[in-house]
């Protein structure tokens, strides 16, 4: 047989995916003509293809040393260096496949996709622009320069090239699911969701097409569909870790309780397994232990943002650059605790930044936030790599992040290092894993020193609680019990958690507590438009035995305005695992006393800080039937409740909880203390010691 037949034979079981038996073909026409190029080039291919890359650009480049104007093994030169993270060497690859074969949209498109990978977005677009000039339908190039448009900001062309490729090519489940994504980005939900349905239509079992549909049906304030959707998806795919999160958080928001144990044993079993993108925060408000909280975590960040190398530097001299990352620049909860503190921050000591991934929502809060820092950078829309560098060349010393897991929070930035000291702090409670960041900031109750083990970061331990406070928030005068919906006389219970932290052991203990004290109400919050999720919580509450219309349900306000409702509750039952936070606090702040269960993990011990740091730890219980007894006693005590409220509007108001000055001092020597370990090249958590 020739040497030509041989090589055809070879290939044509290259082409039946018969690996192991071509290459052995490969090889024998190398071991008779070491200058075979074809042969030396598809064996490399194989190689690559088997995972062995070193060896399969050694045999490539061979190759091409034989024929160096082969386009195609240049082509595939660059997937085995990009599959070893040698960008640079792909690009080059590339390139110069190009210069042999310009009138190519494949190699133009592969060059534009891998300047794209590298963050080299003015170059990728020129590449796209060359493949649609060689050809105008190609797909593929359509949606490469959707990519890059989408990547500079420039929304509106990146959603015509996205188009135009799903016009091209309307079976390729991608190119659709991208144009989802940029009509939701603009916010044209209904065209997202249009999008996705005749994508979908094409190809009913694509699993991320689903997802994303999913999501855009809860965009939609569609609850129900979406969790239908999310179970589509989890019948498609039983190990999908990020619609098994969904679903569960839909289901507790929704307060649609009637599958959660199953959810919560899917859950439990999926983060013992490794399942990547289980949510660590969904886990959160489920029952869990520190260690599956780390566990979680750190599948999680391992999974969405690997993190990089840190790269060491000297800090700035007289003053440290600090810099807070958050996507809660505006009027939300977050803001209302740390706005006193960014405004009181040391200029002689500190020059502080913002870096704000969220919306601009034109309120006096966002206007106050800017006003704050020394330099507000609205990087909303940007990519994370492009945050990341802003923040490197603006040369920031310790980077706080106040987003940790929760939505909107951009982990690549986190993951990139663009600082040389990177802390999490407030937004998030617990430990964010990966090697995220280097300091969680906690204190002796959220974060005792031994249960260290549990958080990945070092703990950096401040005195009182780690919760930040503004107490200079106003309270509006509220209207009356009975404009309200309150009785005039009995107990006003009341509970303005997020709905996705009530459930069934919650409702098991308030129906206890409704059932011993006649006449009582428990007062809660109900999300804007949600009257599903009124009528499901009234059927639980009514499923215990209690008149379902003993709940009663306040609507959103303005911070003061919702802040003046608890001048007419009695008292704050707290829910479990994951307490009232900023609900907690604002409760104090306003004069309603708060009863919690301690629990075991960060999410679960905030009101107890708080409590304790207000001077009220006689409201912080061990157990749940303690929960339940103490709260039956204060509402048979109206002195004792009195007593409270009169502690609340002196001595707690006047207390550590709300001394912002003070904890903002506190805050700024775990900063000085970082930043020393740092210079000395050591770590090691540490108490901040109150200042006299």
């Amino acid at each position: 047989m020739t040497v030509t037949a041989e090589f055809e034979r070879a290939l044509r079981l290259h082409q039946q995916g018969k690996l192991r038996e071509a290459f052995l073909r490969y090889d024998a026409i190398i071991q008779a003509d070491p200058r075979h190029a074809a042969a030396l080039h598809y064996s490399g291919v194989v190689l690559y293809q088997a995972g062995k890359h070193v060896e399969a650009i050694e045999r490539i480049r061979a190759s091409l040393g034989v024929d160096p104007g082969a386009a195609d093994a240049w082509s595939n030169l660059a997937l085995a260096l990009e599959a070893i993270d040698r960008r640079e060497a792909a690009i080059n690859a590339l390139k110069q496949a190009t210069r042999i074969s310009a009138k190519s949209p494949d190699l133009w498109t592969n060059l534009a996709a891998a300047e794209h990978s590298a963050g080299r977005e003015q170059d990728a677009e020129t590449s796209a622009r060359s493949a649609l000039a060689a050809d105008a339908t190609h797909a593929p190039a359509w949606h490469n320069l959707a990519l890059v448009l989408a990547a500079r900001g420039r929304v509106l062309e990146a959603l015509d090239a996205a188009s135009r490729a799903t016009g091209l090519a309307p079976a390729e489940p991608s190119y659709a699911g991208h144009r989802a994504q940029l009509e939701l980005g603009i916010g044209r939900a209904e065209a997202a969701k249009a999008t996705l349905e005749a994508a979908l239509a094409r190809k009913p079992a694509d699993v991320a097409l689903r997802y994303e549909l999913a999501g855009t049906l809860e965009r939609l304030r569609d609850p129900a569909a979406a969790a239908a959707a999310y179970e589509q998806v989890l019948r498609l795919d039983a190990h999908h870790g990020a619609a098994l999160s969904q679903l569960l958080l839909l289901r507790q928001q929704s307060a649609d309780w009637h599958d959660l144990r199953s959810l919560r044993d899917r859950f439990t079993a999926g983060v013992a397994a490794g399942t990547p993108l289980l949510s660590p925060f969904v886990l959160l408000s489920q029952p869990s232990t520190r260690a599956q909280q780390r566990r979680c975590a750190e599948a999680w960040a391992k999974a969405l943002a690997p993190p990089a190398a840190p790269v060491p530097r000297a800090l700035s001299g007289s003053r440290i650059k600090l810099g807070y990352l958050s996507a809660d620049f505006h009027t939300h909860a977050t803001a209302f605790l740390a706005a006193g503190m960014f405004e009181q921050h040391d200029r002689s000591r500190f020059e502080v930044f913002a870096y704000s991934t969220g919306p601009d929502d034109g309120s006096p809060m966002r206007a106050r936030l800017v006003r704050a820092f020394d330099r507000f950078v609205d990087a909303a829309g940007w990519t994370p790599q492009r945050i990341a560098e802003a923040i490197g060349r603006d040369g920031i010393d310790i980077l706080v992040d106040l987003k940790g897991h929760t939505e909107g929070a951009p982990p690549s930035v986190l993951a990139s290092r663009p600082a040389p000291i990177q802390v999490h702090y407030l937004g998030y409670p617990g430990t964010l894993g990966g090697g995220l960041v280097d300091y969680l900031i906690g204190d002796d109750v959220v974060t005792p020193l031994d249960h260290a083990g549990d958080y990945a970061e070092t703990l950096a331990i401040l005195p009182g609680s780690y919760q930040i406070n503004d107490r200079t928030r106003p309270i509006a005068e509220p209207p009356s019990r009975a404009e309200l919906g309150l009785p005039d006389s009995a107990t006003v219970f009341c509970c303005f958690n997020n709905t996705y932290k009530l459930n069934p052991e919650v409702f098991d203990a308030w129906s206890e507590i409704l059932a011993a004290t006649p006449g009582s109400v428990l007062w809660l919050l109900a999300p804007a438009g949600q009257l599903p999720i009124v009528a499901n919580l009234r059927a639980e509450i009514a499923r215990r035995g209690v008149d379902a219309q003993r709940i009663v349900f306040a609507s959103a306000r303005p911070n003061a305005d919702y802040l003046g409702l608890y001048r007419h509750a009695d008292l704050f039952l707290d829910t479990w695992p994951y307490n009232a936070h900023t609900t907690a606090s604002d409760a104090l702040w306003a004069g309603c006393p708060v009863l919690t269960w301690r629990g075991e993990t960060f999410a679960g011990r905030v009101a107890a800080s708080l409590l304790q740091a207000v001077g009220l730890p006689d409201l912080v219980t061990a157990t749940r039937d303690g929960y339940v007894r103490n709260a039956v006693e204060l509402a048979r005590d109206r002195t004792a409740l009195g007593r409270l409220r009169t502690h609340l509007e002196g001595p707690g108001r006047a207390s550590a909880l709300f001394d912002t000055a003070a904890t903002t001092t506190a805050i700024e020597a775990a900063y000085l203390m970082m930043a020393d370990q740092y210079r000395r090249r050591i770590r090691a958590p540490f108490r901040v010691v109150p200042s006299a």
